[in-house]
């Protein structure tokens, strides 16, 4: 009784802070304890006159409800992740349909450490937009729960549980703007699409359990061994099914057409969350538990995903002149990437985590960069919406030109940033396969890639600016992180080793 409390200690925890957060955010974190009972007493208070002059104003509580409780959560993600380190290395967990493991342990730990640097980089964000809804903050833990059981499951109904907790967050997130229309096309667009995809994933999992009566992916892939990858249709129907509904999740071309109009409605804020959280645990779980399972069945299949994810990434932005809709194709491309060291099997594992944490890091700078405020005549205090929006921005902000700079240059995998790195850790895991026709199709798309990343950067250092514009005040949480980021940034591709024995390590448990 003892070792299984001890294994489950980060997610009670975890549960149990998130209901004290409930609580608070919808109670004492609006309306302080101090000032319920002041309310009440005005009246009697007001008699005194001592007190009359300031009888209107609140005695106690944050001044913004929404940015406290931002900090309590990102201390709670430390706090889970610091828990995750001393928990048990090999524990299994619910009658075997999770399982934790140095692999599952490390992944979780980066997960809520990058959770948490996601919800401080937009501490400042919520009182420029004076965001008021607690109940975001509750929603982003709810599918960071969904995202840390998904790396452990390996139960296939326990994956199901784990994305529609996640995707019932992120559908509720993606239209809290609701007095944006774009939002609630965003949150109907991503509660649809979600819909057909849980019926793909449960249609797979129903196919594979009526012919096989197994659930649990261990047990599938030591049937497909023993019957040396002849199973009956049925089986590689709900394979193929299954893998269809992860591939989703991941914004895998051709299924990634929900990508462009639910990253434009949503806040950044969201779309920050909805582009790296997910990415990390379905890929952990695809690497972990599905990657065998899917190479018996199908074997190099997942090339048509990868090249055409890279053609997809690299045309695509070419016609885009929103940013979001520019940052979604380019996802599209870079899980492109991600997929090529799949093909080299557990030794090219190594590479996928190199390139997963570069574009994390990434990631955290461009978005990072769209929460800074920015004034045009039209509108005020709003994110840069168009990549004219950057034309000038050398001379009126030197700093964030050479931030964008850093960031496009990373995305676009060209030195002296840490994208080349992740880029070349790719290129070699496929050339040493022999894969020459995928990597083929992925330097011409790294090539064509590099037309609108390197557009951005003419924008900000040649082209003078149509209209007046200009950068607001950056949250200094914010400006410190981006700063931070984009160190690392330069300093991954000369000081690589760590960075790159993590990887390894991380490679060799999974």
């Amino acid at each position: 009784m003892t070792i299984s409390f001890l294994s489950w200690a980060p997610e009670v925890f975890f549960i149990s802070a998130l209901l004290a957060f409930l609580w608070y955010g919808t109670g004492p974190a609006v309306r302080p304890v101090s000032e319920a009972w002041w309310m009440p007493h005005r009246g009697e208070l007001s008699s005194v006159p001592a007190m009359a002059p300031n009888i209107s104003l609140a005695t106690a509580g944050p001044n913004h409800s929404v940015t406290h409780l931002t900090w309590w959560c990102a201390t709670l993600c430390v706090l889970t992740a610091l828990l995750l380190a001393y928990s048990p290395l090999s524990a299994v967990e619910a009658g075997g349909c999770f399982v934790r493991d140095s692999f599952t342990q490390q992944l979780g730990r980066g997960l809520m450490l990058y959770a948490a640097l996601c919800l401080v980089a937009r501490a400042g964000w919520y009182r420029i937009r004076k965001v008021i809804h607690t109940e975001y903050l509750i929603l982003v833990l709810l599918a960071l729960l969904g995202q840390h059981l998904l790396l452990m499951c390996t139960n296939l109904m326990a994956l199901y549980l784990c994305l529609e907790l996640q995707s019932f967050s992120l559908v509720v997130l993606c239209s809290l703007n609701y007095s944006n229309a774009y939002s609630v096309e965003a949150g109907m667009k991503y509660f649809l699409l979600s819909a057909f995809r849980s019926s793909l994933l449960l249609l797979g999992v129903g196919l594979i359990y009526w012919q096989t009566g197994l659930v649990d992916c261990g047990h599938l892939q030591e049937l497909l061994l023993c019957t040396a990858g002849e199973a009956s249709l049925t089986t590689w129907m709900g394979i193929w099914l299954v893998s269809l509904a992860l591939l989703w999740k991941l914004a895998r071309a051709p299924l990634h057409l929900w990508a462009a109009d639910v990253y434009q409605g949503s806040w950044s804020s969201v779309t920050l969350l909805m582009s790296t959280l997910p990415k990390i645990s379905v890929l952990g779980f695809w690497a972990h538990h599905w990657h065998n399972v899917w190479y018996q069945t199908f074997g190099t299949g997942l090339r048509w995903f990868r090249a055409a994810s890279l053609i997809v990434g690299a045309v695509a932005p070419l016609a885009q002149v929103q940013i979001k809709r520019l940052l979604a194709f380019s996802s599209v491309g870079h899980m492109g990437f991600m997929l090529m060291p799949l093909a080299a099997g557990s030794e090219g594992f190594s590479a996928l985590w190199v390139y997963l944490i570069i574009y994390l890091i990434t990631s955290l700078v461009t978005w990072g960069l769209l929460f800074w405020p920015f004034g045009r005549p039209s509108s005020a205090g709003v994110a840069p919406q168009y990549i004219w929006d950057l034309a000038g921005l050398k001379n009126s902000n030197p700093a964030a030109a050479a931030a964008w700079g850093i960031a496009v240059l990373s995305l676009a995998g060209l030195p002296p940033v840490g994208g080349f790195l992740g880029k070349l850790g790719v290129f070699w895991s496929s050339l040493t396969v022999h894969q020459y026709a995928l990597l083929s199709v992925a330097l011409r798309a790294t090539l064509l890639g590099s037309v609108y990343y390197l557009r951005v950067l003419k924008l900000a250092y040649v082209d003078q600016p149509t209209a007046w514009s200009s950068l607001g005040r950056f949250a200094p949480v914010t400006a410190y992180l981006v700063s931070s980021a984009c160190l690392v940034l330069l300093l991954v591709l000369w000081h690589g080793a760590p960075l790159v024995l993590f990887s390894h390590l991380l490679a060799l448990v999974c």
